[in-house]
């Protein structure tokens, strides 16, 4: 009898020191999940600081380009600096950048359609232009400007968003960011993707680049009333935009604008007498007040630019960022272009 109870004796103790052993195993277990999961966050965060930095980097590295570029020349063409883009480039362990700047002002701005709630058909017109270049629906030309138009000025229109599904309201005010255009009716996410390449959205808070600064101080808000063609909107670069975009701002025979886009990589615009000389000499007419044969306006035009896109993006093994910063050059006295806004692309 005592040789059996030795044995159950023993047999409870080792069953014992199993449950131990088990509740041991899950607590170093537990600790270990949640020391792993504190490593990771960490890592994690250490990650996307050095990622951020090299961004940040990437952004000034853009607006130092542009800085010399201003200083050193009077005009901006695709031959510049800042226009070649930065390759997957090893900056630090193993973390690369890449990256490329855009020339904003090589685009159409949505944005000159509407000016203090109201539409300037004029402008309209020019980018109803532009969307038959591109084979998209002229009508969406006038759906955008609605949409950016102060109510009190558009009557009906938001009742034509407010009685969808889902229902939601006209922004009324300019647009920040291309994507918004998804909300205008009738719009595509594949004709948003195209018009990215051709169009823009500048502030207008920043009153750097309007044609005529003193005309526009008295902007006349009586909606019956539209303004001349290219007042206070912001002029194209002849030296980095499409084809299409030159001849829908312009009035110039598409043909033309894509003989300008041929001939200036080679020899660029510097002036508005060199755009003047060159379309007189292709039998293009322009009278001095900028009209022509063709109703050509040159005051559309420009060699210079002002807004710019930062494009960057950081690769640090599985880890991708993408970043996008909207810049604004007010001169060209080799100071840095300010940051509009910045956000992850």
């Amino acid at each position: 009898m005592g040789t059996m109870n030795n044995k159950m004796n023993k047999g409870a103790a080792l069953i014992t020191v199993l449950i131990i052993v088990f509740i041991v195993m899950s607590i170093i277990t537990n600790l270990t999940v949640k020391n792993y999961r504190i490593i990771r966050r960490l890592t994690n965060q250490k990650i996307l600081e050095q990622c951020f930095s090299v961004l940040n980097l990437a952004v000034n590295f853009g607006r130092a380009g542009l800085a010399t570029s201003a200083s050193t020349s009077d005009i901006d063409t695709l031959n510049d600096i800042w226009a070649q883009p930065i390759p997957r480039t090893l900056i630090v362990n193993d973390i690369e950048m890449s990256g490329y700047l855009i020339d904003e002002q090589g685009k159409f701005n949505i944005n000159d359609m509407v000016s203090n709630g109201q539409i300037n058909m004029n402008v309209v017109a020019q980018f109803e232009q532009l969307l038959t270049y591109l084979n998209i629906p002229n009508v969406l030309a006038l759906n955008i400007a609605n949409y950016m138009a102060s109510p009190k000025y558009v009557q009906g229109i938001a009742t034509e968003y407010t009685s969808g599904s889902p229902a939601y309201t006209p922004s009324g005010r300019p647009l920040v960011d291309l994507s918004e255009l998804q909300l205008v009716k009738g719009m595509q996410p594949d004709w948003v993707f195209k018009l990215s390449d051709y169009v823009t959205v500048v502030p207008q808070s920043i009153d750097g680049l309007i044609n005529d600064q003193n005309e526009s101080a008295n902007v006349n808000t009586n909606p019956n009333i539209n303004p001349p063609k290219g007042f206070g909107t912001v002029p194209v670069n002849i030296n980095t935009a499409p084809a299409q975009v030159i001849a829908a701002k312009s009035g110039l025979p598409l043909t033309m604008a894509q003989r300008i886009a041929t001939i200036r990589k080679n020899t660029p615009f510097k002036t508005q007498q060199d755009i003047t000389n060159f379309l007189t000499s292709n039998g293009i007419i322009i009278s001095q007040g900028g009209n022509g044969s063709n109703d050509i306006h040159l005051e559309t035009l420009t060699t210079k630019s002002s807004y710019f896109m930062v494009h960057a993006m950081v690769d640090k093994g599985e880890y991708e960022f993408k970043w996008v910063a909207f810049l604004y050059r007010p001169n060209r006295s080799g100071q840095w272009p300010q940051i509009l806004w910045q956000h992850p692309e």
